[in-house]
């Protein structure tokens, strides 16, 4: 669908990883002491750059923003959907799928999730590179980590971008919902894509492609496949706490905070009023655990595959131009969206395409 040749690509890392899986009998599950005691037995090393690099606390603490940003961003649509739409959605015996609404919806969370991937990838690799400058004797300072990041932007926005559009979906699919489909194979596909992508960001940081970052992650789980495994799913276990925590405390909020200023969307006011816990909660993975999560997969990458000779890579600048000049492009379009979808007529729009759905369904009973 979206940047489908390099999913494609990277896909042959989550086959892999499902394959070993079989072979091994490993599974990919989240409730583990053992592998939450993995991903504790690998902070050490971590932790203490982190005390060391402050930089890395100041690069997590810019995602925080970003992601806190984007999802501010993707409620406004939210808000230019009818009330009637959500009262027909609301109804227990309600067949209207509202197709035109789902692909407009789609299309705006997907440029909302792309733009957020952009910063999101810099910092990343960011984070990883203060590993690869420290490891080579090299100073890390905010310039060179940025720096170094920036050679292979164009490849980790892309990774970026599938990974957190992936990432979304999954979120999307797990809420509570009536028809929910979601299976326990779809999660044992999704962990498989996590597990088997675990080095991805570190070797394109390191200045592979996209196939030979997908062989080096591949390299690590059948390196470390004990490690891997637990170093993934540890970090997922911890997400999931945090996570259901934070929308156990997102709808005690949201039932006693009552409606957002100045509308009277149920949906949306739900929605924003929940940005309270949701930005709480993702500042504590983003600042204090996925940093830790970045360094170790970091560290685990370079036992296997050494960075110095990736590191010479040299790198395409204009490629890496030609991505900021397309994200500044996006940007823009998004923030005109959001400011004057009013007066840019999106309002009306998304009205019409409300109004087109429930008419179809009305003409074909």
């Amino acid at each position: 669908m979206f940047f489908a040749s390099e999913r494609d690509t990277l896909n042959y890392a989550r086959d892999k990883a499902q394959e070993l899986f079989e072979e091994t009998g490993q599974k990919p599950e989240i409730v583990s002491s053992n592998n939450l005691s993995v991903f504790f037995s690998e902070l050490g090393q971590a932790f203490r750059l982190i005390l060391e690099e402050k930089e890395i606390l100041f690069f997590a603490m810019l995602q925080w923003l970003v992601i806190a940003l984007a999802y501010l961003v993707w409620t406004q649509m939210l808000d230019w959907i009818p009330d009637e739409v959500w009262r027909q959605v609301s109804k227990k015996d309600n067949k209207i799928s509202f197709t035109l609404l789902n692909l407009a919806l789609t299309g705006w969370s997907f440029l909302v999730v792309m733009v957020a991937s952009y910063p999101l990838s810099l910092l990343n690799a960011a984070i990883t590179a203060v590993h690869y400058l420290r490891s080579a004797g090299r100073r890390s300072t905010i310039a060179a980590c940025l720096s170094y990041a920036y050679r292979n932007l164009p490849r980790l926005w892309a990774f970026t971008t599938i990974d957190a559009w992936i990432t979304v979906n999954a979120i999307l699919d797990r809420m509570p919902r009536k028809n929910s489909r979601r299976t326990a194979a779809d999660e044992a596909l999704y962990y498989a894509w996590k597990i088997g992508t675990l080095g991805v960001v570190p070797a394109l940081t390191a200045g592979k492609g996209f196939f030979d970052a997908a062989k080096d992650s591949v390299a690590i789980l059948v390196a470390h496949p004990f490690r891997a495994i637990g170093v993934r799913m540890g970090y997922s276990m911890i997400c999931w706490g945090i996570g259901i925590l934070a929308y156990a405390g997102g709808l005690s909020y949201a039932m006693t905070s009552g409606h957002a200023a100045g509308s009277t969307n149920g949906i949306y006011n739900f929605y924003v009023l929940l940005a309270v816990p949701i930005v709480f909660a993702v500042g504590v993975t983003a600042v204090l655990v996925r940093p830790l999560y970045l360094v170790v997969v970091a560290r685990l990458y370079a036992e296997v595959v050494p960075v110095a000779d990736q590191a010479a890579v040299p790198a395409d600048n204009r490629k890496a131009d030609i991505a900021g000049v397309i994200f500044a492009i996006l940007l823009c379009a998004l923030l005109a969206f959001y400011w004057f979808g009013d007066q840019l007529g999106l309002r009306g729009w998304i009205e019409s395409l409300a109004a087109r759905d429930m008419r179809g369904v009305d003409g074909s009973r």
